[in-house]
């Protein structure tokens, strides 16, 4: 298994911390957690393309988090490389309005045509997958609905929080987790769960020069990675 945060920062420009998105390639898939503005280039720069993507998990909507999903169906419609495996979106209450939303603002220059295209809305549950499992739980942000996510495969887990503040959702999905990437928006307020890694992401500019790794260890022991874009892990 490996995980990549395609993008470790916010909708504010800063160096080395773009818009959110989380690579995985777990069993044999590769699958795109968020898709924040310029995800898809820095997909290219850890070695995937869009060609190579079998599915896209989305936390909530807001811009930072979804905006290069217009991207991505933009350069799978192109005919050459033609894409031909099947691609699965999936988030939250939302996503079919807002796919609606996008092919009314771009008129067919989004729709497959080499490539079958699935739209999943989801709640809390689990889903079974070609070797592997996601699980999904709600996350406390504002009113979007957003969820987080925990993949499984062979044992090793990987949860991905999105947006959230301190919620039993994310405490569930985080326990025992080999890498919870999670948010740090706000860290003197974030609690941790009992995850073996913690890695913490979605920083905005003002928190250069702020103890970070200081505050976190209040709580938390284990090991420690302040994300930046591209930053990887293997399991």
């Amino acid at each position: 298994m490996r995980v990549v945060v395609l993008g470790a920062g916010t909708g504010v420009p800063a160096r080395d911390h773009s818009p959110a998105g989380v690579y995985v390639q777990i069993a044999h898939e590769h699958v795109l957690l968020d898709a924040g503005a310029g995800t898809l280039q820095r997909l290219r720069r850890a070695g995937v393309t869009y060609l190579d993507l079998d599915r896209v998990f989305l936390t909530h909507y807001h811009p930072d988090h979804c905006l290069d999903l217009v991207s991505i169906l933009f350069a799978a419609r192109l005919p050459e490389p033609a894409r031909t495996k099947p691609l699965t979106i999936y988030g939250p209450r939302g996503l079919r309005r807002l796919l609606r939303a996008f092919h009314r603002a771009y008129p067919n220059w989004l729709k497959p045509r080499t490539y079958r295209l699935n739209v999943k809305e989801v709640g809390e549950g689990t889903l079974w997958l070609p070797g592997y499992t996601v699980r999904t739980r709600r996350m406390n942000h504002y009113d979007t609905g957003a969820l987080g996510y925990r993949l499984e495969a062979a044992g090793k887990r990987v949860v991905y929080s999105g947006d959230t503040e301190t919620c039993q959702g994310i405490v569930e999905l985080g326990e025992d987790a080999d890498v919870l990437v999670l948010e740090c928006s706000v860290p003197d307020r974030r609690k941790v769960a009992g995850c073996r890694r913690l890695v913490l992401t979605h920083f905005y500019p003002v928190f250069r020069g702020y103890d970070i790794r200081g505050r976190v260890r209040r709580a938390y022991r284990g090991p420690l990675t302040l994300a930046r874009d591209l930053t990887s892990i293997r399991l």
